[in-house]
């Protein structure tokens, strides 16, 4: 994944690697046009300049299931078991539509929706925001819910 020149917004692409869940191309082709939108609302919150989302040329996000997930949580975490997204630095964001179907039916959310506020997850770390906190995860769970009824 190429950087991108200062004032530029990044790529979006979103891809389905994973046959657990049946995704249409109409879903995520509207993923993408949400994503397109929130993409300018979430560089204009970075945390700084030096952000990593301020400086790349595009963006993936891979669908995968919990098996795959896990695999990734357990390898680069050090963490067992399948979680919701996983975003890399380098402008990776991996998302698992098990967990998000899960995650929908437990909020009373439409999975489609649900799987936008991960993407939104992703873009705020790689915009620099942390959840590690009670304090960082709230904040973020703010500009998510913000940033989604925006572009959704």
């Amino acid at each position: 994944i190429m950087t991108r020149e200062r004032g530029n917004i990044p790529e979006l692409g979103i891809y389905n690697h994973q046959n657990a869940i049946a995704i249409s191309a109409s879903a995520i082709n509207k993923l993408k046009l949400a994503g397109e939108k929130a993409l300018p609302l979430v560089l204009e919150l970075a945390v700084n300049e030096e952000a990593v989302l301020c400086h790349l040329e595009e963006v993936e996000v891979s669908l995968i299931d919990d098996k795959t997930i896990a695999s990734l949580h357990l390898q680069f975490m050090n963490i067992a078991g399948a979680t919701d997204v996983i975003t890399f630095d380098h402008g990776e964001i991996h998302i698992s539509v098990e967990t998000a179907q899960r995650q929908a039916k437990e909020y009373a959310q439409d999975f489609e929706k649900e799987l936008m506020l991960y993407i939104i997850h992703g873009l705020l770390h790689l915009a620099g925001y942390a959840d590690g906190t009670e304090s960082e995860f709230l904040r973020m769970e703010g500009l998510q819910q913000s940033i989604l009824a925006q572009v959704w």
